[in-house]
Formats: structure tokens, sequence, C-alpha cells
């Protein structure tokens, strides 16, 4: 049973106290630390009778509120009986709101076994799915022996998938494939705030109980992930190599669309002005808050795909240590980059990518290593942002050449560049 009332509850009050309370804390202990180290040594008696108040205070201060959170929590769940309520996850908004949740936070939810922590599922109009034969064949009444995985991007849910555009037909790229190639579309959704490689283990289980449970035989697996989920699926392709699961051997086609494989600028940008605001105690209470963020987000600096990636990571290591993660044998990997000039090689798309991820890192490329996927199946598409990747027609026509391992469609201008094919938005 769930009760997203009190688990907010819970949340919250864990949230005003690394917000609020410690960064309080630390500025002032930083300030103080400072009076008295401009006093001497004859401040010393002072200092220590003020450091143990202050310290006291605060911690009086912190165990009333997560007391009275818990307590309230605790009667919440009492009064309505331990019944099953989730406000959030019955609206469609809702669950969007629970999804970026995650994304911030989505660790210590989890570790706080928090009903508001998402659990990796398939899933199929707003509810998890089983993976069970009777389910699925009930989910899925005309599965096909082609599936097409999706998987979505940070602090995202599978409905982002399901979005509808304005300037185009109601139908999504899942129902499009079904309909124009015969792939039954399988949602997958996930806390992104887990670390990518938590998520890979947890990813190539579910597929696992997929495969072994789908109502006909498989033919070919295709997995599609936007922006983080391409490096779960690639971390979940090592695991389930290495577990010998036996859905690696049917996965034909990997696809990633803005990908940061070898890291975001945002994500980069928030591990360096950590580091600095650590520098002076003055500053050292935003730097804490910066830190509070998740390990799914801090994950996204380099794209790291493997425990061993994330273990040492301390505020002030800027080494990329990254293991070397092989591609899947007998798969074709098609990385879809997309810049918001109309021209893929304008210095301004270059430089700013889909506004999240540059060019480089989603097409595979690193001063010191490169992902080695054919320079052919790298496509370039100009004129979109990074969330126009999960729904843009001109998008849609890359994936279905890619899976009918067809011609592009006329409608689409291509030419050859210097790493892949290149396609304008209209």
């Amino acid at each position: 049973m769930g009760n997203e009332i009190s688990a907010i509850t819970e949340i919250a009050a864990d949230a005003i106290d690394r917000l609020a309370i410690t960064p309080a804390e630390l500025l002032h202990a930083g300030i103080a630390r400072r009076v008295f180290a401009s006093i001497g040594v004859t401040a010393t008696p002072t200092r220590v009778i003020h450091d143990r108040i202050a310290t006291s205070s605060y911690s009086l201060t912190r165990r009333a509120l997560l007391g009275a959170a818990g307590a309230m929590a605790a009667g919440l769940r009492t009064a309505t009986d331990n019944a099953d309520i989730r406000p959030f996850s019955n609206s469609r908004p809702g669950r969007f709101m629970i999804g970026a949740f995650n994304g911030l936070v989505g660790d210590r939810l989890a570790e706080r076994s928090n009903d508001l922590a998402i659990r990796l599922a398939v899933r199929h109009r707003g509810k998890d799915v089983m993976c069970t034969r009777d389910e699925l064949a009930r989910t899925f009444p005309d599965a096909t022996p082609k599936l097409a995985v999706f998987l979505h991007g940070l602090a995202e849910t599978e409905e982002w998938w399901l979005r509808r555009r304005r300037d185009q037909e109601a139908r999504c790229i899942g129902t499009r494939l079904h309909d124009d190639a015969g792939y039954t579309p399988v949602y997958v959704r996930y806390n992104t705030g887990l670390h990518v490689s938590e998520n890979g283990k947890q990813f190539s289980e579910a597929l696992e109980s997929l495969a072994a449970a789908w109502p006909v035989s498989i033919q070919e697996i295709a997995l599609i992930g936007h922006s983080m989920g391409g490096l779960v699926i690639r971390s979940s392709c090592h695991v389930g190599t290495l577990a010998r699961h036996g859905w690696p051997m049917r996965t034909r086609q990997i696809i990633t669309l803005g990908t940061p494989h070898h890291g975001a600028p945002l994500a980069k940008a928030v591990h360096a002005a950590a580091w600095a605001l650590h520098a002076f105690p003055e500053s050292e209470p935003m730097a804490h808050v910066l830190d509070t963020r998740s390990a799914g987000i801090r994950d996204m600096r380099l794209g790291a795909l493997h425990d061993d990636d994330w273990r040492e990571e301390r505020f002030d290591d800027f080494a990329d240590r990254r293991r070397e993660i092989p591609l899947l044998p007998g798969c074709q990997y098609t990385f879809i980059t997309a810049t918001v000039t109309a021209d893929p090689g304008h210095r301004l798309g270059a430089l700013f990518g889909d506004l999240l991820v540059r060019t480089e890192s989603a097409s595979g490329l690193h001063r010191e290593r490169v992902i080695p996927v054919d320079p052919s199946s790298v496509v370039h598409v100009g004129g979109l942002t990074h969330f126009d990747l999960l729904d843009h027609p001109l998008v849609y026509g890359v994936i279905r050449d890619v899976l009918s391992r067809s011609r592009p469609s006329p409608h689409v201008r291509s030419r050859r560049a210097s790493l892949g094919s290149s396609v304008r938005a209209r």
C-alpha cells in the first residue's frame, strides 16, 4: 500500500533540513570560525561554549522537525487505515511531478523507502505491469514478435513519449512503429535519481523477465533511449552480457536520442560550481545545496555507466576514470543528435547542441575516447531541441528507417557529413 500524502510530508521535512537548516548551520559555523580566528587564541573558551550551544540548538531543531513530520506521517496513515492513497499517481500531471521529483532526489527517496520513490517497471496507461505471461497477454493482446522498448530520460516518465504535439498527428512514435513496422511498443519507467549503473542492473533484470514471459516468441528487440535512457541501456547491455541473460542475444538495434555519452554541460557546470563554493566558509552552504543533487544527476557529468565510475567520486574530483564499456556484439547502434540551429554544422549548433547535450557527446565523441560506432550510424538533426527528439516526425522517420533497414524517406533531405548523416527539420 502507498500513501503519497504521508510520503510528501516526510520528504518535505527532509528537504527543509537539507536546504534550510543544514545550510544555515554551515553558514553560522563558517562566520563564527572566521570571527574567532581573527580574535586569536584568547577566544578559545568562548568558541568552545558557542560551538556546543550552536550544535545543540541546530540538532534539537532538526530532531523536532523530523520527529514532527514522522508523527504527522504516521498519523495520516493511521487516519486513513493504511489505505492506498495516490492522488499524484492517479493523474497525468501528478505522475509528471513524481518523475521530476525522483530526478532531483530519487536516490534519497529510495534510501528512505518513501512511497514517492519510483520502482522500475513496464508501464501501460499509467499503471505498472507485472512481467508474467498472463498479465503481459492481457496488456498486449496484439503482441508481435518484435519489441521496441522505450526508456525515458532524466526527471521524465514513460508518458513523455506519449505527448501530443500540435504540429503532428496524435500517434506517438511507438504507435507509429507498431502500425508501420510491426513493433510492439513497451514503455519502462524508472527512478532517474539513482545511479545509471543501478538502473542498468534493474533494467537488465526487467528485460530478462519481459522476454521470458512475452506472449509470443521474440524475434528481435530494439532498445530506444532518450537522454539518460541511452546511458541506462548501454549499462544494462554490459550487465546483461556478464550475467548471461538471454535478451542481449535478441537485441538487434539500439537507438539513443540526445544521450550524453560523454556528459552534459549543465551537470559539469554544477559540479564545478559546487567545488568553487566549497572554497569559502560563507559560500559553503550553497555548495551543500548543490551537493544534494541526486546520484543520477551526478552521473550525467561524464556519462558514468559502471559502479566504479562513481564509487570514489568527490566534490573536488575532476578526473575521468570511467571504465570502457564494450558495445553489444551483433547489435546495430544508432546515435541521433540534435542542434537548435537548422544547420547542424553551424558554430552555435556545435556549441549549444540541443540546449542540454552537445553534439560531440551525443555522437559518442571525446578528445580521449570515442565510442566505436560506424560513422554512418550517427545521425545529426538540425533545428530541434533536446525534448523535440521524443516525438518529432523527422526523428520518427529516422527511427523507422533504421528499424526497417530502408532508405531514408523521400520527404527527408539527407547528406553525408564528417560523422554520419545529417538531416534538417523543416
